[in-house]
């Protein structure tokens, strides 16, 4: 027998090798039901980074290296067939936790914001979801900006980034459109805010939440996946260079592993949590908002 068919459940954990992602993992192998047990593969975009991660977790056997950038098509790929060959084409739990925030408000920053976040995300999602076995999961790694800028836009783009009825493909349409709205300078003629530095990540995340809906559903209607969106917090991480008032990576590492290790009779599909709350996904709370809003000037006056 091999050694994966003895192992309780595979996860993979993309980004992995540093912050949230490797709270994540350093957690799991500290679990009962993981030592020895649980299979979890480490994604990591540098395999020299990940070999170092592998290293300051004690290298257990449980833990295995795989390289894989959400920014490259030709890595997901490679990466969908080394689980293919190497691990039976199975996994458990899919941690859909890389990502990337612009260090500028321009257009290639936000294109390259939005292929990792959110496309590279939904084409990784294509390609492993098939692999998942009954009662697996997806977890989207979002954040609370992303209800945060909603609650910003015109009622048409909140109705529409809402809509139980929407598509991939109309969401895939709406990112498109808030893409050639940045590039022709129509923000707010679009339904857009202009008070949001980096705005694209907000949106990115958005869109991210708002993917994890329809592919709940899709999942729904045919296997018995389920799909949840998580905001870990605002962790001390590369992403914000560590900024005041953040949380830990701890702590954010918490609130994923809630929605991995929680019963899914106890979860609602398609939900969007945070330290075990379900979250709306519109926030309308002014103070929350203008809090937000203070919190990225300071950051982008910092770099």
């Amino acid at each position: 027998m091999s050694t994966v068919a003895k192992l309780q459940r595979t996860i993979l954990v993309t980004g992995g090798n540093k912050g949230i992602g490797f709270e994540v993992i350093k957690k799991l192998i500290k679990q009962p039901s993981s030592i020895n047990n649980d299979l979890i593969l480490l994604g990591s975009r540098d395999l020299k980074r990940g070999e170092d991660a592998l290293s300051q977790l004690g290298s257990p056997t449980n833990v295995h290296l795989l390289q894989l950038d959400t920014l490259s098509k030709e890595s997901i790929s490679f990466a969908t067939n080394e689980i293919k060959q190497k691990y039976g084409g199975q996994l458990d739990v899919l941690i859909n936790n890389a990502g990337i925030a612009p260090t500028d408000d321009s257009i290639e920053e936000a294109r390259k914001t939005l292929a990792t976040n959110y496309y590279g995300v939904k084409l990784l999602n294509d390609n492993l979801i098939p692999f998942l076995r009954d009662h697996g999961r997806v977890i989207n790694v979002a954040s609370g900006i992303g209800p945060i800028v909603l609650g910003y836009v015109s009622k048409d783009l909140q109705d529409k980034y809402t809509s139980t009825t929407l598509t991939s493909e109309q969401l895939d349409c709406l990112v498109e459109d808030f893409v050639s709205a940045l590039e022709s300078n129509n923000l707010e003629k679009s339904g857009y805010t202009t008070e949001f530095p980096y705005l694209a990540y907000g949106v990115s995340k958005m869109a991210l939440i708002a993917l994890t809906r329809i592919e709940a559903q899709q999942c729904c209607d045919t296997r018995k996946i389920f799909v949840y969106s998580v905001c870990p917090g605002y962790c001390a991480t590369d992403i914000n260079k560590h900024g005041p008032g953040a949380r830990s990576a701890e702590l954010g590492a918490d609130s994923i592993l809630h929605v991995v290790n929680t019963s899914d009779h106890e979860l609602k599909n398609g939900a969007f949590y945070r330290d075990g709350a379900e979250l709306e996904p519109i926030c309308m709370d002014e103070a929350k908002i203008q809090g937000f809003i203070k919190l990225m000037k300071d950051l982008s006056a910092s770099k």
